[in-house]
C-alpha cells in the first residue's frame, strides 16, 4: 500500500468535486490554493508546502496549465513524482484564455509519471506515446455525501438541472423545450446564473434559477428531487452532474455525445439537444421512471475496478528502488 501521508492532490483557483471526491477515495491530503493569473501566490504555496511536508506524489488537477510548469521543476529539482489529472478544458482550448494559458503548457504533459483520464473516449486526445502510462479513472460518485439511505417519502415534485453556465450546456434549449410543449414540470437551475445573465428571461413559476447553493443545500435539493437533465453539446466531457444523479439514484438525461453513452450506458436517457421534442420525450420518461438499480451497481464495480488501479500505479511510484513498469 503506498504512504497516504506522501500524496497531495494539488488545486489551484477553483476545486473541483471530483479533486475533493479523490481525495477522500484515496485518504490523500487536498491542497487547494485559490487566486487568479498570473498565480504568483498559488505558486509560492504551492512550493512551501511540498517542501514542508516532504511530500513524494504530487497530483495535479489541471486545466491550470502553469501548475504542470510548477510540478515540471519540482519533478526535477525536488525529486517528486507528478501525477496529472487532465480535464477535456486542459486538451481541447477554443477562447483565448485556453490558448494563453494552457496550450503553452501542454508540452509539459509528457513529464508526467502517471496520467489521469476521466473517461476512455479522453484517450483519444492523449498522445499515442503516452498512452502507456495514461488510466482512466471515475470520479467517485459513492463517495457524495448523503447519497446513501435517502427517505423516498420525501421525494419532491421537481427536476434538477446542475448548471455551471458554461457555452457547452444545453441549458437554454432544455427550458425552451419545457415551454415549447407545455411540460407539466417544476425545473431548478443551481448555478451562478450570473455567468448569463439574460438566462433569467425565462424565469417563471416553473423555471427556478437557484442561484449558487453550499454543498449542503445543493445536496438536498438533488437528494429529493424526482429526476436529474444535464448534458454538453461537447465530446470528451464527462460530467459531474451525471454520477451526483447516479449517487442519489435518480434517473437521468443526458445529451447522447458518444462519450456519455460509453460512461452511463444503460442507466440513462439520451437525448438530442439540437431537437426540442426529444428533449420532450427524455423529459416525460425521467418523470415516469425508476432508477436502473442494476446498471447503477454496475458503474458502482466499474468506479472502483478504477480506482484499484489508480491505487496500484501510485504504489509503483511510490517504491523509489523499483523502476515504473506501465501496463500497454
Amino acid at each position: 500500500m503506498f504512504d497516504r501521508a506522501a500524496i497531495a492532490i494539488v488545486v489551484w483557483k477553483k476545486s473541483s468535486r471530483r479533486s475533493e471526491l479523490l481525495s477522500k477515495a484515496l485518504g490523500v491530503k487536498l491542497w487547494f490554493f485559490p487566486g487568479n493569473v498570473p498565480y504568483i501566490r498559488a505558486v509560492f504555496n504551492t512550493l512551501r508546502r511540498v517542501l514542508k511536508e516532504k511530500t513524494k506524489i504530487i497530483v495535479i488537477q489541471l486545466p491550470q496549465g502553469p501548475l504542470l510548469l510548477e510540478a515540471f521543476f519540482l519533478k526535477k529539482l525536488a525529486k517528486r513524482k507528478i501525477v496529472a489529472d487532465v480535464h477535456t478544458g486542459f486538451l481541447i482550448n477554443t477562447d483565448w484564455k485556453g490558448l494563453l494559458l494552457n496550450v503553452p503548457f501542454l508540452k509539459f504533459l509528457r513529464t508526467a509519471d502517471l496520467i489521469i483520464a476521466h473517461n476512455d473516449f479522453q484517450l483519444n486526445l492523449i498522445p499515442s506515446d503516452l498512452r502507456d502510462r495514461t488510466l482512466v479513472v471515475f470520479d467517485p460518485w459513492h463517495l457524495v455525501v448523503g447519497s446513501e439511505g435517502d427517505d423516498e417519502n420525501e421525494q419532491g415534485d421537481y427536476i434538477v438541472f446542475p448548471s455551471s453556465f458554461a457555452s457547452d450546456e444545453p441549458l437554454e434549449e432544455v427550458i425552451s423545450s419545457i415551454n415549447s410543449f407545455d411540460i407539466d414540470v417544476k425545473l431548478y437551475i443551481t448555478g451562478d446564473w450570473k455567468r448569463q445573465p439574460k438566462m433569467l428571461k425565462y424565469a417563471s413559476n416553473r423555471i427556478i434559477f437557484t442561484g449558487y447553493l453550499q454543498s449542503r443545500e445543493y445536496n438536498e435539493l438533488l437528494s429529493r428531487a424526482t429526476a436529474v437533465i444535464t448534458g454538453t453539446k461537447r465530446e470528451y466531457t464527462s460530467l459531474m452532474s451525471g454520477w451526483e444523479a447516479v449517487a442519489y439514484a435518480k434517473p437521468l438525461a443526458l445529451t447522447g455525445t458518444a462519450t456519455l453513452k460509453s460512461m452511463f450506458r444503460d442507466y440513462a436517457t439520451f437525448y438530442d439537444w439540437k431537437d426540442y421534442k426529444s428533449i420532450a420525450d427524455a423529459l416525460k420518461k425521467i418523470l415516469i421512471s425508476k432508477p436502473n438499480t442494476v446498471a447503477r451497481e454496475e458503474l458502482r464495480l466499474r468506479t472502483l475496478k478504477s480506482l484499484d488501479t489508480l491505487k496500484c500505479r501510485l504504489e509503483e511510484l511510490d517504491r523509489p528502488s523499483s523502476p515504473i513498469k506501465y501496463a500497454s
